[in-house]
């Protein structure tokens, strides 16, 4: 009897879509079964977690690690990410990613918006979904007046629930639902590689180390920022009380000096943010 590995890290985790996407073969499949219509000979050019940021806004801009990057036998750009946890802001993620995509691959200098390269955005969730979500949505800019005229940006963004019935979709999506959800899958060799190589992956220690250390680092990165949010939170909200106590004192006739000598006793907020606040307060308006 074979001695179940746990934990078992299938499809779904990051460094083992990665591993098992770097395969252009198998990429190149799975694209063809997401958007058959492309007709793709031949992948170009497969990079896995790559990482795009501003450098000349490095300490202000959000950083971007994208889970696979793709381009085909056209030019055309492809951004294929797993999404495990539902954060409830999958179009404006979307978005930025692709804001990053257009400044890095896109379109080259010298180049006019003509050239701007087709670009596909795909999200693989296998969390739990809204009751109107479909297993497979595909989306486009249209008028708000006139739904059959579409902007034609060269954008496509589609987005594969797992979670949601694939009923009525090809029988090489329903294997992709069932590779997501760690069932087993008798399809091609495609899906026969994947298993195969997902099996490899956690059968092997130094791998397995190397996933546990990284899923370690990014739940203490999740932990670290969420209370840097928390502790940000409390004192805008501080600010905020501030604010409102100052505008209360002067509405009941106190000056603004008065005011301030108020606040300032209270110890609510630092004297550096009480005077930007005061500052703020006796600016002219425009």
């Amino acid at each position: 009897m074979v001695k179940k590995i746990e934990p078992w890290f299938g499809f779904t985790e990051d460094k083992v879509f990665g591993m098992v996407m770097e395969n252009k073969e198998f990429c190149k499949y799975l694209l063809e079964i997401i958007i058959p219509d492309l007709k793709i000979k031949k992948i170009d050019w497969l990079d896995r977690q790559v990482e795009i940021n501003n450098l000349k806004r490095k300490n202000e801009a959000k950083e971007v690690r994208l889970d696979v990057l793709v381009t085909d036998h056209k030019g055309r750009v492809f951004n294929i990410e797993m999404q495990t946890t539902d954060q409830d802001d999958i179009g404006r993620r979307m978005r930025y990613y692709l804001s990053r995509l257009d400044l890095r691959y896109t379109l080259n200098k010298g180049k006019t918006y003509r050239n701007l390269k087709d670009a596909y955005i795909i999200f693989l969730c296998n969390f739990k979904p809204k009751k109107d979500d479909k297993f497979y949505e595909s989306y486009h800019i249209y008028s708000d007046q006139d739904k059959s005229k579409q902007l034609q940006d060269g954008v496509t963004k589609i987005i594969i629930n797992s979670q949601v019935s694939a009923k009525g979709q090809s029988e090489d999506l329903k294997a992709l639902a069932k590779l997501m959800n760690n069932e087993p899958v008798k399809l091609n060799k495609h899906f026969d590689y994947a298993q195969r190589r997902i099996k490899e992956i956690n059968e092997d220690p130094e791998t397995r180390e190397k996933i546990m250390l990284y899923e370690t680092r990014m739940l203490e990165r999740e932990q670290a920022a969420g209370k840097a949010g928390y502790e940000q939170g409390k004192e805008e909200g501080k600010v905020d009380v501030a604010k409102v106590i100052l505008e209360n004192q002067i509405d009941n006739g106190s000056t603004l000096e008065q005011a301030t000598e108020f606040i300032r006793n209270l110890k609510i907020i630092p004297n550096e943010k009480l005077e930007k606040i005061v500052a703020m307060y006796n600016s002219p308006k425009n």
